[in-house]
């Protein structure tokens, strides 16, 4: 998975665990912040990526990336767990929320992503 799908994904579970809007996460790989924005209305998620200049988001578990042009599932599990399948990369992930945290588990590139808002 691209590193600014895996961003937006996460601001995406965290906002929808929580049930409160992110204005950035820290993607822990990179050392750094990353500007992306969701706005939560329930299971609709509003994003944007102001690094690529894009929106992202739609009613869980369907979102959509408008930079990539590829659909999004994002699947709550419950408990803070979310399965998932990036279909611009072609390849699953499961991501587990705990407070303003996130792991990302990326299948495709077989290793583990941690972010907080």
């Amino acid at each position: 998975m691209k590193q600014n799908v895996r961003a937006a994904v996460a601001a995406m579970a965290i906002g929808h665990a929580g049930k409160r809007n992110i204005s950035s996460v820290y993607d822990y790989k990179a050392g750094r912040h990353v500007n992306v924005s969701v706005t939560v209305h329930g299971d609709r998620l509003d994003g944007y990526d102001y690094e690529n200049s894009c929106h992202f988001g739609g009613t869980l578990p369907s979102a959509y990336h408008y930079g990539e042009g590829a659909h999004i599932e994002l699947k709550s599990n419950g408990g803070g767990k979310y399965g998932g399948y990036d279909y611009g990369d072609r390849c699953h992930f499961e991501v587990t929320v705990n407070g303003k945290n996130a792991e990302i588990y990326d299948y495709g590139d077989s290793g583990f992503f941690s972010y907080s808002s």
